[in-house]
């Protein structure tokens, strides 16, 4: 089974490394955005963009598989895996309402872009929750390297 993967992981890496080569030698034709400008566009972007939607889904289809697998054939493995998905929840919930609820707007190139305050609670909510996974991986780097200091 590990060979096969292996072969799989082999296999789609050199079929993405094609399709980069042709979205990046490919002609550019000009495209007219929604402001008015244009800019110069790969004609190999639609496959580039398939690929990924293909490389995507198969790697959620294998990882709902191989969650389940887990799960049938080690419950306790499983469980702490469900705890940890639980422990990121509360932490984005938590991250939700701390954020702030402010509208934001800016200009761009002579365009004003609004962001609402819904859109603006979320980006706080990313925002703050790197900030504290940051943390704790800094506190985390920082204890374990005293502790071996400590055991040694």
């Amino acid at each position: 089974m590990k060979k096969i993967s292996s072969i799989v992981l082999w296999v789609l890496f050199a079929l993405s490394l094609v399709v980069l080569i042709l979205f990046l030698t490919a002609e550019k034709e000009s495209v007219q955005l929604t402001t008015g400008q244009f800019t110069d566009v790969s004609t190999q972007l639609s496959t580039f963009l398939y690929w990924m939607y293909v490389v995507v889904g198969l790697s959620v289809v294998l990882l709902i598989l191989f969650a389940i697998k887990t799960i049938a054939s080690d419950v306790k493995a499983a469980l702490g895996g469900l705890i940890g998905v639980a422990l990121f929840a509360i932490l984005m919930v938590a991250c939700y309402f701390a954020s702030g609820e402010t509208e934001f707007s800016r200009i761009v190139n002579g365009e004003t872009q609004v962001f609402t305050e819904s859109t603006m609670k979320m980006i706080d909510m990313w925002i703050y929750s790197i900030y504290v996974l940051v943390g704790v991986t800094v506190l985390l780097i920082v204890g374990f390297g005293v502790k071996r200091l400590i055991i040694k």
